[in-house]
């Protein structure tokens, strides 16, 4: 894990770059524009994780053939004490938080039984958007020691963040860091729960369209018509 130091460290850092950067016009006029949620977080990943890749040593997971990877377990892999750690960059906008995709739960489960890593960071800037004003803050946080704030769908088989939640109940006094055997308990039991909910849905829906197949051929009726039309509300 990162020591607390570093973590400190990281956060002010991360903090003290932004609350210059938004008083920048680029970030302003973003802040402004149309669809400003996806650009400003865009263009704040971009930056934060170019701010850790200068201050920190860090490297990318890359594919069999010396490729960065795509879709990596973190935007970055942070080193502290001999070791890299994922770092995962999310941006925020208070009052659009919703519930973001984090990473696959398979990824990490398999990356931490393979003793290749024993915590996922999330650096999280969030941005409080006024007329006037634009105020960040920064939260670096051990996404494992918040199981309790995170849903799995076995489906995607993606985590994801409960971000009202999360922000609203935050205390940064209040972390109370699990053991690694702890972590993988919960991990493993979210995983065991996604895919039970999995189940029972697919079972569900193969119920749904058996009755809906068998009310079609017994209709004997397969003629598409206008009044057959009318539900998909086409103008």
């Amino acid at each position: 894990m990162l020591s607390a130091k570093r973590l400190t460290a990281i956060e002010s850092e991360t903090l003290a770059y932004w609350k210059g950067e938004v008083q920048k016009p680029e970030i302003i006029g973003i802040a402004k524009g149309k669809e400003m949620g996806h650009k400003l977080a865009d263009l704040v990943d971009e930056k934060t994780t170019a701010l850790l890749t200068l201050n920190y040593l860090t490297k990318h997971q890359q594919d069999a053939h010396g490729h960065k990877r795509s879709r990596s377990m973190g935007d970055l892999w942070l080193k502290d004490n001999g070791i890299y750690h994922p770092v995962n960059v999310k941006t925020g906008i208070v009052g659009a938080e919703g519930q973001p995709n984090l990473v696959s739960l398979k990824k990490v489960l398999s990356a931490i039984m393979a003793r290749q890593i024993d915590s996922y960071y999330l650096l999280m800037v969030k941005m409080q958007i006024a007329v006037h004003k634009i105020d960040p803050s920064v939260y670096l946080v051990d996404m494992l020691d918040w199981l309790d704030y995170v849903t799995f769908d076995s489906g995607p088989g993606q985590m994801m963040l409960k971000a009202v939640k999360f922000f609203h109940e935050f205390d940064p006094k209040n972390v109370k860091p699990l053991s690694i055997t702890d972590k993988v308990r919960r991990l493993m039991a979210l995983y065991e729960d996604g895919e039970r909910r999995l189940k029972e849905n697919r079972e569900r829906d193969l119920e749904f369209y058996r009755q809906e197949f068998a009310a079609y051929m017994a209709n004997k009726d397969f003629v598409v018509t206008p009044q057959t039309q009318k539900s998909l509300l086409l103008q």
